[in-house]
């Protein structure tokens, strides 16, 4: 619930103080007293949420915090402002003001503005952009659409310039800046000159008139769907309870550091297989057996055999540790180990582990997981269903006739269809959900803990929104279209055998005319 009272005597305070300030503009003290009254009510503003009232304060503030030698002019220019001010204090403190709700028909989609005075040659646009999981609103009047970005805190504004800033554009790009709203320049060139004024007006980036969907797309996804970088996970294997103490007091310091310890390497492979960590802290020599020999038989699994393994002992003999070298390990931590070394040695292996995995895991041209990585996966989600008694949901999905629109369209043309997909796929499954390109023009999807008719439901939104999508080329646009098949565990309980019965629901799909989805379910 809104803070009226407060709000309401602060607006009070705030009027008093000026009325010292009106009766001897020229005293600085008296406009001193008067400021904090002012950043108490934006701070109240900002406190509360109340958008209009933190727009309406900002040419206030902005005109008081470039004040040196105040005067006549000064107290007239506060006395223009200070009456919307009053009417916006006067909305908020009546009983029947509600904050600002977003529209409902786009509910969940991020917001981008478009300021153009060319209405009808943003409206195939502003089509299109739903489907790629954007809401696109126009506006001709730039002061409207400032207030709608500011107020529903829009993604990205997109800023007509046309053939240069003018003064009307810069004061808009400046309120836009003001309150942290990112822009992007639209505009009919793009020399170097015309970019270095938007690069001066902090522009997040510069569009060649016509704008194209796709490249409209790729700018803003990374502000509207940021990826937050996941703590790196360590998993600690030392049979001393001290050691593990002493490791998990260090690394408790850093936020960006996620511990999981074990006392004992029997455990060692299932809870390498649960916590998929970045580095592993190994003991060298362990009860019943040594680190080398726990190396070795990490090792010996695929999916392991490229994790850093950092052994940690009081053992100095180079041979030994040479030796232990060859067989699998990355680093030696000498004990006691010092709290800089042990940090730096996790950050560094785990950041080198992750740079490297992303380059073999993904898929170059969409991002997504390649194929080899995409199997792994889902061996991955199987043996976790299985121990977790979870239904596992995969599917596969090929773009109908995609040779014919290399043929037709170019392969650079083919690319931007493969990629619009990817990026439609990775925005409509679920955060823990598997995406990956299994090579050519066909995706794979990996759903843990999902029921066939939950599956079905979501990749078939996928195959309709996608059939909904045109792709430019040089004559013209056109769409494009995706068959899929699904298939469950446990009712095909081995991974061939699951992706077997994926493969024939997607040629089942095939078969029935394309542009369908298929589920198999064995009775």
């Amino acid at each position: 619930m809104i803070n009226r009272l407060e709000i309401h005597t602060t607006w009070n305070g705030l009027v008093q103080s000026w009325k010292e300030v009106w009766q001897a503009s020229g005293e600085l003290e008296r406009w001193a007293a008067f400021m904090p009254h002012c950043d108490r009510l934006l701070a109240l503003a900002r406190a509360e949420g109340i958008v209009e009232l933190e727009t309406t304060l900002r040419p206030l503030l902005d005109m008081l915090a470039q004040l040196q030698k105040p005067g006549p002019d000064d107290k007239a220019h506060v006395d223009a402002l200070l009456p919307a001010v009053f009417a916006v204090v006067r909305d908020v403190c009546s009983e029947s003001y509600h904050r600002h709700v977003e529209r409902t028909d786009h509910a969940g989609l991020p917001l981008v503005v478009m300021l153009s005075s060319e209405a009808t040659a943003m409206r195939e646009l502003l089509l299109q952009t739903e489907h790629y999981g954007y809401e696109v609103r126009e506006f001709q009047n730039y002061r409207s659409g400032v207030h709608v970005a500011i107020v529903e805190r829009a993604v990205a504004v997109i800023v007509d310039i046309g053939h240069g800033l003018d003064a009307e554009t810069v004061a808009t790009v400046g309120e836009l800046n003001r309150f942290g709203i990112k822009w992007f320049a639209l505009a009919d060139r793009g020399n170097f000159a015309l970019r270095l004024q938007t690069v001066r007006a902090a522009a997040q980036g510069f569009f060649l008139a016509p704008l194209s969907v796709n490249a409209l797309v790729d700018a803003i996804d990374p502000l509207a769907y940021k990826t937050k970088d996941e703590p790196y996970r360590i998993l600690a294997l030392d049979d001393s309870a001290t050691v593990l103490a002493t490791i998990r007091k260090t690394l408790a310091q850093f936020p960006n550091l996620h511990l999981t310890t074990l006392r004992e390497p029997e455990s060692v492979l299932e809870a390498l297989l649960d916590f998929s960590p970045d580095v592993l802290l190994l003991d060298f020599h362990l009860n019943g057996c040594n680190g080398l020999e726990v190396a070795k038989i990490i090792r010996q699994n695929k999916a392991f055999e490229s994790i850093p393994i950092v052994y940690l002992t009081s053992e100095t003999s180079e041979a030994v540790q040479l030796e232990a070298m060859r067989h699998g390990g990355d680093d030696f931590l000498t004990k006691p180990i010092s709290e800089a070394q042990l940090v730096n040695t996790v950050i560094s292996k785990a950041e080198r582990y992750r740079g490297l995995r992303k380059l073999m895991v993904e898929d170059s041209l969409t991002g997504l997981y390649n194929h080899l990585k995409t199997k792994t996966l889902l061996q991955q989600s199987l043996l976790l269903a299985e121990r977790q008694n979870a239904a596992v949901s995969y599917a596969i999905l090929d773009i109908d006739h995609f040779k014919r629109v290399n043929d037709a369209y170019g392969h650079s043309v083919g690319d931007t269809v493969i990629k619009t997909l990817a990026r439609l796929m990775k925005q409509r499954v679920r955060r823990a959900d598997v995406v990956g390109r299994y090579g050519g023009e066909e995706f794979v999807v990996v759903m843990f803990d999902s029921t066939p008719a939950g599956a079905l439901e979501r990749i078939d939104r996928i195959r309709q929104d996608f059939a909904e999508i045109y792709h430019a080329y040089d004559d013209g646009i056109f769409a494009a279209t995706f068959s899929a098949g699904i298939a469950h565990y446990p009712a095909y309980p081995s991974m061939m055998e699951l992706m077997v019965a994926a493969d024939d629901a997607l040629y089942a799909a095939k078969r029935a005319g394309r542009n369908r989805v298929e589920s198999l379910l064995r009775t």
